[in-house]
C-alpha cells in the first residue's frame, strides 16, 4: 500500500484491495497455451539467480512483438553449494557449481500469439550463457531493431583483477531473419558484470547512444561488494567506412557519468572498486532481514552497483537525462547539459535518499505534466513525485512493513502502465528473493485513482503467486488494445498474463508508433502527448531499456477512458519540432512519420537588414563628412599646445 508522505498531503492515502473486482478485469496466465511454459533458460534457483530477463521487439518487422529471454544461472555457486550435505567431496561440489553457473538464451518469434524458438536459425542462440539483460534498439538507424546482450559473468573472489565479468554482445539485424555479431567492430563489448543497456540519443545527432550498466559482484554469504563503473557509449556513425557504426567511450568526458565516485583510466574497460562490507546495509543478517538506515556512504554519485536505469526528461527541456537505480546507497540523477556533457544533480533534485535500487521507470502518474519516478528496493519501494522539473518529493511503499501478510521483500522490476485503460498510469512490481533469509513475496499491481494515489489490486485481478520473479515487461503482445504482463521467474516457468480490459470495459485506447527521419528511426526518447476533448493531456515517452534486465515496445500505449476520439496527438521530436495530428480516432494504432521542421523564411529579415544598411550609408554620406571634419578638428585642437592656443 502506498502512503502519501507528509510533504504531499493532498494525495491522501492508498487503500487495501477490497477483495472484489467490480470492473471484471483479470489477468490470465496463457504461458501454457502460447509455448512459453516450455522455455527453459537454465536451472531453477530458489534465491541465487539474478535472471532471467525479458525483452520484446519486432525483429522481423511483421507488426507483432517477438521475445528474447536471457539466462538463469548461479553466478557464485552459493545455492548449489548449500544443497550438498556436509562432508561431500569438494570436487563433486565444484563440478556441480560449474554445471550450474550458466544457462541459455532464446529468441521466440510471435506467430499469432504462439511463440516459436528460432534462436539457432537467427544466429542469436547463446549456450553456457551468463546473459541476464537484453535490449532491442536500432543502433545503426537502418530501420530494423538490433539486439544488445548484457552478460553478467560469474563472481570471482580470488583477489585478482579478474572478477569474472564477460563481454557484452551487439547483434546487428541483417533484415532477413538473421543476425551478425558486430561487437568488436562497434567497441560495445563492455567486459564488466553487466545488467542492462539503455539507449537514447543524448546528444541529438540523430542516432542512438548507449549507457551500459554494471553491477559489480556481491557475496551473499559474507556480505562483501566490489562495484564497477558504468560506460557511456557515444555513437560516432560509420567513421571507417565498414558499414558498421563505431562507438566511443565518453564516460569521463561527459562529466564522469560512471554511477559512482570512481572513473576508469582506460576507455571501454570498467574500473572495479576495492572490496567493502555491506553487512546490514539493506540486506539480511542471520536473524532475518534488516533495512538499516546507515547504508554505504557512497555520496550522490551512486555506489557503482547498478541494476537498472532510465533515460527520461525530468526537467522538460527536451533532452534526455539519466537516472540510475543504485544498490546499497543513493541513486544518482545526471542532468543533460545539451552540449554532450552531464551534471550530477542528485542533491538539488532531492533524490539523495539511501536505498537499495533494483528497478526504475517513469510516467506522469499524477497528471501534472511532468515525469515521476519509481524505484524498487530490498524493502520499501520509492515513488518520487516530480515538482515541475525542479526537484522530487518522495514517499515510500510502507505496506511491506505494516502488513503481516506481506513481509519485506526484494523488489526488482517496476513499470507504470494503464492496465484498466482509464487514462492514468498504474504500477506493477515484481518481487523475488536474494538469499536464504528472505521469503518469496507476491508480485504487486497497484491501481492509480488518477491523482497518484494507489490501491493494491493484485489479488483482485488474479496476479497473486509466490515465484521468485525477476525480469518483467508490459506490452500488448496480442494486439487487442490492452496491456499484458510477462514475468520471468528464477524458480519456475515464464508467466504471460493476458489482460481482458479491452473486452470487459467500455474504455478506449490509442497506440502511437513513431518513425523518425531526422531523429532516430524508432523515435526513442521522444515525448508523445495526447489531448482529449475534455482538455485532459496524457504524456508518455518512448524507451529502449527500462524496468529491470529488459526492454518493451517502443510504441506508446494510452488508455483513454470513455473518450472515443482524440483532439490532438503531439510528438516532440529531438529536432525541437512539435508535430501535430488532429481528430484522431480511438481504438487503433497510428504510425507517425517525422516531418521536417518548417523552413524559416529569412527573406523579410534579410530585407530589413539591407534597408538598415542602405539608410546608414545615406546618412553617413549626408552627415558623415561634417562629422568627420568636426572630429578631426577637435583632435587637431587637442594636439596643439595650450600655450599656442592662448597666444
Amino acid at each position: 500500500m502506498l502512503l502519501a508522505s507528509a510533504f504531499t498531503p493532498t494525495l491522501g492515502v492508498a487503500m487495501q484491495n477490497s477483495g472484489d473486482n467490480p470492473t471484471g478485469i483479470s489477468f490470465t496466465d496463457v504461458a501454457n497455451v502460447s509455448g512459453l511454459e516450455e522455455i527453459n533458460p537454465g536451472p531453477l534457483f530458489n534465491w541465487a539467480s539474478y535472471g532471467p530477463g525479458v525483452a520484446w521487439g519486432d525483429y522481423d518487422g511483421d507488426g507483432d512483438l517477438d521475445l528474447y529471454i536471457t539466462a538463469r544461472h548461479d553466478h557464485q555457486g552459493l545455492e548449489i553449494k548449500r544443497s550438498f550435505a556436509e562432508g561431500v567431496n569438494d570436487s563433486i561440489i565444484e563440478a556441480a557449481i560449474a554445471e550450474n553457473d550458466s544457462g541459455e538464451t532464446f529468441l521466440l518469434e510471435n506467430r499469432g500469439g504462439q511463440f516459436v524458438d528460432i534462436s539457432e536459425s537467427a544466429g542469436v542462440k547463446l549456450l553456457d550463457s551468463t546473459a541476464i539483460g537484453a535490449t532491442w534498439a536500432d543502433y545503426d538507424n537502418d530501420g530494423d531493431v538490433d539486439l544488445y546482450i548484457s552478460n553478467y559473468g560469474v563472481s570471482h573472489w580470488d583477489g585478482t583483477n579478474d572478477t569474472g565479468g564477460e563481454p557484452n554482445i551487439m547483434f546487428a539485424n541483417n533484415g532477413n531473419g538473421t543476425f551478425t555479431d558486430v561487437t568488436n567492430l562497434t567497441n560495445l563489448g563492455n567486459p564488466g558484470h553487466s545488467t542492462g543497456g539503455l539507449f537514447a540519443d543524448y546528444d541529438h545527432d540523430g542516432d542512438l547512444d548507449i549507457y551500459s550498466l554494471n553491477a559489480g559482484i556481491y557475496d551473499e554469504e559474507n556480505y562483501v561488494v566490489r562495484s564497477e563503473t558504468n560506460i557511456l557509449y557515444r555513437n560516432e556513425g560509420d567513421s571507417d567506412g565498414d558499414g558498421v557504426p563505431e562507438f566511443s567511450d565518453q564516460t569521463v568526458e561527459a562529466g564522469r557519468v560512471s554511477g559512482q565516485d570512481l572513473s576508469s583510466p582506460l576507455d571501454f574497460i570498467p574500473e572495479s572498486s576495492e572490496e567493502y562490507s555491506a553487512e546490514n546495509r539493506g540486506q539480511a543478517s542471520s536473524s532475518g532481514p534488516i533495512m538499516a538506515s546507515n547504508l554505504l556512504e557512497s555520496g550522490s554519485a551512486g555506489t557503482g552497483v547498478s541494476w537498472a536505469g532510465l533515460w527520461f526528461d525530468y526537467n522538460q527541456d527536451g533532452w534526455s537525462d539519466l537516472f540510475i537505480a543504485s544498490d546499497f546507497g543513493i541513486s544518482p540523477l545526471y542532468k543533460n547539459q545539451k552540449d554532450g556533457t552531464f551534471k550530477l544533480v542528485t542533491d538539488e533534485a532531492g533524490l539523495n535518499f539511501h536505498g537499495t535500487g533494483m528497478g526504475a521507470h517513469s510516467a506522469d502518474i499524477d497528471g501534472d505534466g511532468d515525469f515521476d519516478l519509481c524505484q524498487t528496493n530490498f524493502g520499501p519501494n520509492y515513488i518520487w513525485f516530480n515538482q515541475d522539473g525542479d526537484n522530487f518529493e518522495m514517499f515510500a511503499d510502507t505496506d511491506v512493513s505494516q502488513d503481516d501478510n506481506k513481509k519485506i521483500g526484494v523488489n526488482w522490476d517496476c513499470h507504470f502502465f494503464d492496465y484498466d485503460l482509464d487514462g492514468d498510469f498504474d504500477l506493477f512490481m515484481s518481487s523475488g528473493r536474494i538469499n536464504v533469509f528472505i521469503s518469496t513475496q507476491e508480485n504487486a499491481l497497484y491501481n492509480n485513482d488518477g491523482n497518484g494515489v494507489f490501491t493494491d489490486v493484485t489479488l483482485d485481478v488474479g496476479l497473486g503467486g509466490h515465484y521468485k520473479s525477476m525480469g518483467a515487461s508490459v506490452v500488448d503482445f496480442d494486439g487487442d488494445g490492452d496491456v499484458d504482463i510477462l514475468v520471468a521467474n528464477a524458480d519456475g516457468p515464464l508467466q504471460l498474463y493476458e489482460n481482458n480490459a479491452a473486452q470487459v470495459t467500455a474504455n478506449h485506447w490509442l497506440k502511437v508508433e513513431l518513425q523518425g527521419v531526422l531523429s532516430n528511426s524508432h523515435g526513442i526518447g521522444q515525448l508523445v502527448e495526447v489531448e482529449l476533448a475534455s482538455g485532459k493531456v496524457l504524456r508518455q515517452q518512448t524507451y529502449a531499456g527500462s524496468g529491470y534486465l529488459g526492454s518493451g515496445d517502443p510504441t506508446v500505449h494510452f488508455g483513454l477512458g470513455n473518450e472515443s476520439a482524440v483532439k490532438e496527438v503531439r510528438v516532440h521530436w529531438s529536432t525541437g519540432h512539435v508535430q501535430v495530428l488532429e481528430n484522431v480516432s480511438a481504438d487503433g494504432t497510428i504510425s507517425i512519420l517525422e516531418e521536417a521542421p518548417p523552413e524559416i523564411n529569412d527573406f523579410p529579415m534579410m530585407m530589413a537588414l539591407v534597408t538598415i544598411l542602405v539608410l546608414a550609408a545615406i546618412l553617413f554620406y549626408i552627415f558623415g563628412n561634417s562629422v568627420m571634419y568636426n572630429l578631426l578638428g577637435m583632435k587637431m585642437k587637442d594636439d596643439i599646445p595650450k600655450s599656442q592656443l592662448e597666444e
